[in-house]
């Protein structure tokens, strides 16, 4: 059972399967979890649960919508929803020849220009490297300790 004052987050996907996996993950982490089937929900939630983080799948069998849930989040006039760090799981690069990293240009754009996130993680996720990288922005004076 996660502390009360454990960081919490919020998973935007449309695969139960895998919320259940993120969600056993992410709480004998000690995290708090909040889930959303989809784009809409998932921005509901953020009012409501107020995470500290996101993971958000960007493709779901609606289309696009991730993506116009980091850009609604993105342009939302309270800073406190503004800047919550989203990072994106998503099997894209599996399906399609379009990059999203965000620390690399693509000749187009420039880095954290096309999509303004954290990170960007394939499915399958490595929950090792997933949980690394949530403690660097939920925790980042622990994680320099302990480097």
């Amino acid at each position: 059972m996660a502390e009360a004052s454990a960081k919490k987050i919020l998973i935007v996907e449309d695969d139960p399967d895998t919320i259940e996996a993120l969600t056993l993950v992410l709480e004998k982490a000690g995290y708090q979890v909040a889930s959303a089937p989809n784009a809409n929900e998932g921005l509901d939630q953020v009012k409501k649960e107020r995470p500290n983080l996101v993971l958000l799948d960007v493709m779901t069998p609606a289309g696009t919508e991730g993506f116009h849930f980091v850009w609604s989040l993105r342009k939302d006039a309270d800073p406190e929803f503004r800047d919550i760090p989203i990072l994106v799981l998503s099997a894209i690069h599996e399906t399609s020849p379009l990059k999203l990293y965000p620390d690399k240009s693509d000749g187009t754009y420039e880095p954290y220009e096309y999509l303004p996130v954290q990170g960007f993680f394939d499915k399958p996720v490595d929950m090792d490297k997933l949980l690394t990288e949530i403690g660097k922005l939920l925790d980042p004076e622990k994680e320099s300790n302990e480097a």
